[in-house]
């Protein structure tokens, strides 16, 4: 592979990341996951797996996703 068939690195001025947190418990985060995924908002291998969220028993997954910016 050559240099120029690389992705370019540079940062698109026309777009910026968002992220969208979903904080619950476990059965609470993956039913609203599979929820969004039914109605076509995002894959769920597309969120982040599990992770401990700072208040105990609840849990979270992150989505983080490249939008225009106009």
């Amino acid at each position: 592979m050559n240099k120029s068939s690389l992705p370019s690195m540079q940062p698109d001025p026309d777009r910026e990341p968002v992220s969208f947190l979903v904080i619950g418990s476990r059965q609470t985060v993956t039913s609203t996951i599979h929820t969004l995924y039914k109605m076509g908002f995002a894959e769920i291998s597309e969120w982040s797996p599990l992770l401990a969220a700072s208040e105990p028993g609840k849990v979270m997954k992150i989505l983080t996703r490249s939008v225009p910016t106009s």
